[in-house]
């Protein structure tokens, strides 16, 4: 899908370096304000090492990568949740460049969820958000909701996220 000069197309195994790096430059200025230092260095190996992000491609997770004249500007990742068919389409993770945010991006990988979801016949996209991140408005626009509150122990850290909700019309 190409959009306004940015072209969204699908994450294969040789882009696992470009995600990971895209992740790296992203969390730091989304997250320091309110994360320790410790907990983003071991989320962000956790989650976004090589093998892992390989790990996740195998076992059927969606990657879609926004770039911008051929630069990596954003990505998003989504799977259906517990493999279950005809319910939850969940996001992953979600991330754009810092400069590039409010130019439609996020809005157009929320839209290529949505094409997996209807595909999947699945009822609801799903995705955590921290309760200190002000993407939760940004999520609100696009049709989500919260439906809950939950803090998820995690190596030693609690994540404090809301679990939000986008019906999907079939």
């Amino acid at each position: 899908m190409i959009m306004d000069g940015v072209d969204i197309r699908q994450g294969l195994t040789g882009d696992v370096a470009t995600i990971r790096q895209l992740a790296i430059t992203c969390w730091w200025p989304t997250y320091s304000g309110y994360l320790p230092h410790d907990q983003i260095r071991l989320m962000l190996e956790r989650m976004f090492a090589e093998k892992v992000l390989l790990q996740q491609l195998a076992a059927g997770h969606q990657y879609m990568l926004a770039y911008r004249m051929a630069t990596p500007v954003g990505f998003i990742s989504y799977r259906q949740k517990d493999g279950r068919e005809g319910e939850i389409v969940r996001i992953e993770k979600l991330y754009v460049l810092p400069d590039e945010q409010g130019r439609g991006i996020g809005r157009a990988l929320i839209a290529e969820a949505e094409k997996y979801a209807h595909f999947c016949a699945a009822n609801s996209l799903e995705l955590h958000v921290n309760r200190s991140n002000p993407a939760k408005y940004f999520y609100e626009k696009q049709g989500f909701f919260v439906v809950e509150a939950v803090d998820i122990p995690y190596h030693g850290y609690v994540l404090d996220d809301y679990v939000m909700r986008k019906p999907i019309q079939q």
